[in-house]
């Protein structure tokens, strides 16, 4: 190895040595107080970058690492999410969807491109970018709340994971034409039919898929993991090469692999692994990597700013509070808001992918994460208030 390759992985090394202690660091200082950790990592980054102290600055080989950190948290997602949670309440995840997420994401788009004169393609993607909650967020406070292990907490997730699936959609849709839209519709509808037909088949035998399952993981575990991430890169690739983005793919991958088809204990030690991997690199990497690319946002875009949190907090939570009210009765509303408020780990993926696309430059990126950083913090104390009380949402007991 040369001097000047051994210079680059060095600085490389460094580089990444300085992020992770920082943003999991910051990560931990706010987990104290029940906050999520990639909060604490995406600030890591804003202050590391040149928005702030200028130690660190985005580039080629950072990108390449966030994809492929992208993709380990995707797939994750996919096998949080399952299929199981998309029929347990097809009315809450529909009125959802639409009421909570697709009229704030109307009125922050038209509001954005007649208001502040911004184009329709950037206006449409910073919406989408601020007004979609995250299922990431939401199977962290649904897990340590206790909620998951209930019905209205898989409902809760179900509407959070169809509102995520169509954004996804409509970012593979961006800048498109009608055409090739169709198509990207037609083989995404293909695709869906044929893993639901796999699913179906799986879950009709899933005595013998689950006994194979397990034998193979006690005598192969490696091979399984390695199995479980080709199948992702694999359906990832394909997702690319018919036009839609790989981050569908990773998500639909993931889907298949739940406890019916693969039985229980071979799907935890699966999530357990894919958390401890996550959780301990590529979250704080990815989130960091995503805060590097924020700038100072100029005082002339500070009244848009407001105005998009207005519209995603105070009209999407009302919204949000309404649906909750009249379809989920084992809940506080107030709670289910505090669900569909928080904003994480999709925004900032649709951000990135946004900003790498040229849909959005990187001032109206960096307002995409000052607000998910600003609804991340108060939907979860609002959350946290909802289920515990004042005195536990500020001391994190």
């Amino acid at each position: 190895m040369n001097a000047g390759w051994r210079f680059d992985l060095l600085s490389l090394i460094e580089s990444i040595l300085i992020l992770l202690v920082v943003a999991i660091g910051l990560g931990e200082v706010l987990s104290l107080f029940n906050l999520p950790d990639v909060v604490g990592a995406i600030v890591a980054g804003i202050i590391l970058g040149p928005a702030v102290l200028g130690i660190l600055r985005p580039n080629d080989i950072f990108s390449a690492i966030s994809d492929i950190a992208l993709f380990f948290l995707i797939l994750q997602i996919g096998i949080e999410a399952s299929a199981e949670v998309f029929t347990l309440n097809v009315r809450y995840m529909f009125r959802s969807a639409l009421l909570a997420f697709l009229v704030p994401l109307i009125v922050m788009t038209v509001g954005t491109n007649l208001i502040f004169h911004r184009s329709f393609l950037e206006s449409f993607s910073i919406s989408l970018a601020v007004g979609v909650p995250s299922i990431s967020i939401a199977s962290v406070l649904l897990i340590k709340s206790q909620l998951i292990k209930k019905d209205v907490g898989l409902k809760l997730l179900g509407g959070v994971a169809f509102s995520d699936l169509i954004a996804f959609v409509m970012l593979s849709s961006i800048g498109s034409t009608i055409s090739k839209v169709g198509g990207v519709a037609a083989s995404l509808i293909a695709f869906v039919l044929l893993l639901g037909l796999l699913d179906r088949y799986l879950k009709l035998r899933s005595e013998g898929v689950i006994r194979r399952a397990e034998n193979f993981m006690e005598r192969k575990e490696g091979l399984v993991f390695a199995i479980v991430i080709i199948m992702g890169l694999a359906v990832s690739s394909l997702f690319e090469y018919i036009g839609i983005t790989f981050v569908l793919g990773a998500f639909f991958s993931g889907l298949v692999i739940h406890r019916n088809t693969v039985g229980e204990r071979v799907h935890g030690i699966l999530m357990r692994t894919f958390h401890r991997i996550n959780s301990s690199f590529f979250i704080p990497i990815f989130f960091s990597i995503s805060g590097l690319l924020v700038t100072r946002i100029s005082l002339a875009l500070v009244p848009l700013t407001l105005f998009l949190i207005f519209v995603t907090a105070v009209l999407g939570g009302s919204l949000s509070y309404l649906v909750a009210s009249r379809t989920l009765k084992d809940i506080r509303p107030s709670s289910a808001v505090g669900i569909f408020g928080a904003r994480g780990a999709v925004g900032v993926i649709i951000a990135s992918i946004s900003l790498s696309r040229g849909f959005m430059g990187s001032q109206f990126y960096s307002i995409a994460l000052v607000v998910t950083v600003i609804m991340a913090i108060t939907f979860t104390f609002i959350f946290d208030f909802s289920i515990h009380g004042r005195r536990n949402a500020f001391t994190g007991t």
